[in-house]
């Protein structure tokens, strides 16, 4: 496939950008998908190793370290590579074999945790200041106004989330279900230009957006983010469904106009036509820029087992010299952040 620079975009105008790609487009290509080799493996279990001795037993001491605590070696081309894919490439990049079976938990974590100090700077998951989000089913209802998808097993909307760039790392699979997807929201504004070109000024203009609840005492409950935002001649994205319905539910919030709603519909309708799909396996790291591309998983059944159940385990980045900011993003310019949050790395290995 042949990739195409980026050219300054304009609402109105198409997106020429690397960004933009087609699920048979990206599934086609090899680019993205970066695998462990047998040095890299075992110098990252030898780094981790000697890391977690250092830890005595507590993630928490992770918060303290930077990264020249982390020798990553060869392992250090390959994070390399996947920055240069989140912000100049597709915006997606999987590293694929990380050698879970070889580490304890809190060793996968000291990588994990390497890594993301090496791309960038973790944010703050939730409220509780988890630096290292657990997205698994703790039971809550993916209608509730307050509570978030990831701690459910429900089938979720295509979304992006409130930072730079997301990593998952799959620390266990589902007994069934759980069908990663991907789109580019570029190419999503492309489909609405060629084919809804009326509904460019209301993805445009202003939406709602829910806060969960998460926020200070007498502070609004919602913000407001377009979907489509120019910033510095670059396009970048914001889009979830489900944020923007409970964000213009809540009291104080205008209602949701007709035609807003049928712009998500719109954009909801062209992500399933336009994803590309895969099976997370255990070890698989996934890398999401938030300003290119959206994200779900199809609902998923899990295993009776609580030591098996499926977890993932979420980082939320700031990444220097990325895109810029959406509104969504920058309400969120430092994670969850309130006057309780208190940072810290809890190591949850199962349900």
């Amino acid at each position: 496939m042949n990739v195409v620079s980026r050219q300054e975009a304009a609402i109105g105008r198409p997106a020429v950008d690397p960004a933009d790609w087609t699920g048979a487009d990206l599934t086609a290509r090899t680019d993205w998908r970066l695998g462990a080799s047998a040095a890299e493996a075992a110098h990252l279990v030898d780094m981790a190793r000697a890391a977690a001795a250092r830890l005595d037993g507590d993630p928490n001491r992770l918060l303290a370290a930077d990264r020249s605590d982390f020798d990553l070696g060869p392992f250090a081309d390959t994070v390399e590579a996947m920055l240069g894919l989140l912000r100049d490439g597709p915006g997606i990049a999987l590293y694929r074999g990380l050698p879970m079976d070889d580490l304890s938990p809190l060793e996968a974590m000291v990588v994990y945790w390497a890594m993301g100090l090496h791309m960038g700077a973790a944010q703050s998951n939730n409220p509780e200041g988890d630096m290292i989000g657990h997205v698994l089913d703790a039971g809550r209802d993916y209608d509730h106004p307050k509570h978030r998808g990831y701690q459910t097993s429900a089938t979720m909307d295509f979304h992006c989330d409130q930072t730079d760039a997301v990593g998952l790392l799959c620390v266990h699979t589902p007994k069934s279900g759980g069908l990663s997807k991907v789109v580019s929201s570029l190419r999503l504004y492309n489909e609405v230009l060629q084919r809804r070109p009326d509904l460019l000024d209301v993805l445009s203009g202003p939406y709602c957006w829910t806060k969960h609840g998460e926020m200070e005492a007498g502070e609004r409950p919602y913000y407001e983010s377009p979907v489509f935002n120019v910033l510095d001649g670059r396009l970048c994205i914001a889009f979830g469904p489900q944020h923007m319905i409970k964000g213009h539910a809540l009291p104080d919030a205008p209602d949701m106009t007709a035609r807003q709603q049928e712009a998500i519909d719109v954009m909801s309708d062209l992500a399933e036509e336009h994803y590309a799909a895969m099976q997370f396996e255990r070890g698989d790291i996934q890398f999401l820029n938030n300003y290119t591309a959206l994200h779900t998983r199809t609902a998923f059944e899990d295993w009776p087992e609580p030591e098996r159940k499926r977890v993932l385990w979420r980082l939320w980045l700031r990444i220097p010299d990325f895109r810029p900011a959406t509104p969504y993003s920058a309400q969120w310019a430092s994670g969850v952040n309130l006057e309780r949050t208190r940072q810290q790395i809890r190591l949850v290995y199962g349900g």
